[in-house]
């Protein structure tokens, strides 16, 4: 059994390589940073050994809070990783080789000097994550890099990944698997991840407004009182009211003619089939927030 934080600044591809490592959905990925706003756990099991991992919130440091909620966020994730067996530090490896963000190296001193009282910090790994989108002359810049940030904080081992085309996922993951412990499973063989259906049609859809809407749509995107119900012919009905604040970004939402929002319930659908392993009848109300007026 081993427990992993997967942790790093916001758009860092933390999402996308948590739900690669567990080999199904675990949390929503778009191209907008602060997509995942909490911590969501998947696992994976090979043999008699069990993964769990915790993709958090991007974390920055305090000066960067956005409000009371982001600084919650941020403190949820650090809090995961306390109680983890292994650290994953991720960053896009891409941009801090070509216009570095001042973020990861802060973050990674916050690392060093201990983000929260009394820190224990477990063993870190760094994941330079994104190398596939590198110029070809870039070994170097990368190579510099994992060594000023190694330099830093202790990092037992570097990792050069890319999520989206599995360069470098497998040599990870059978560390992953090396490093766990004779322990307690939290999911059966089976299982990858602890969400209900609503918790991953609640994901799915999050994840298809984000790329269809890009910056239009608000980050805390409402669901309305939900219904899911199980059909006698093994179908499953889901009912995910969506909640906007104004008659605009209704307007928006369901585009002409319901363009928008069935596009994205269309996508929505098939991703939840695949992912439930039986036919979904999708139903996606856009509503006005009355609490919102």
């Amino acid at each position: 059994m081993l427990q992993v934080a997967v942790v790093g600044v916001p758009n860092a591809g933390k999402s996308t390589l948590t739900n690669v490592l567990v080999g199904k959905k675990v949390s929503a990925v778009s191209a907008r940073s602060n997509t995942t706003q909490d911590s969501h756990l998947g696992a994976f099991t090979e043999g008699a050994t069990q993964v769990t991992l915790y993709d958090t919130p991007g974390v920055v440091t305090t000066s960067k809070y956005r409000d009371t909620s982001h600084a919650t966020r941020v403190r949820s994730a650090w809090t995961a990783a306390a109680d983890s067996d292994v650290l994953l530090l991720v960053l896009d490896a891409h941009r801090q080789v070509t216009r570095p963000d001042p973020r990861v190296l802060a973050l990674v001193e916050h690392l060093a000097q201990g983000p929260l009282p009394d820190w224990d910090p477990p063993p870190a790994l760094l994941v330079l994550n994104k190398v596939d989108l590198l110029p070809k002359d870039a070994d170097q810049r990368l190579q510099l890099l994992a060594t000023k940030l190694t330099k830093t904080a202790a990092f037992e081992k570097v990792y050069s990944v890319s999520a989206t085309r599995g360069t470098g996922m497998a040599e990870l993951r059978s560390d992953l698997l090396a490093r766990a412990t004779p322990g307690a499973w939290v999911m059966r063989a089976t299982q990858h991840t602890d969400k209900t259906p609503l918790d991953l049609a609640q994901e799915v859809v999050r994840e298809k407004f984000f790329r269809r809407v890009r910056d239009e749509l608000p980050y805390d995107l409402k669901f309305g009182t939900s219904e899911v119900n199980l059909l006698r012919d093994g179908s499953i009905r889901i009912e995910l009211p969506l909640l906007m604040a104004n008659s605009r970004l209704v307007k928006m939402v369901v585009g002409a003619r319901g363009c928008v929002i069935g596009e994205i319930g269309i996508t929505a659908r098939k991703e939840l089939i695949a992912l439930l392993k039986r036919n979904v009848h999708l139903i996606l109300p856009v509503k006005l927030d009355k609490q919102a007026r």
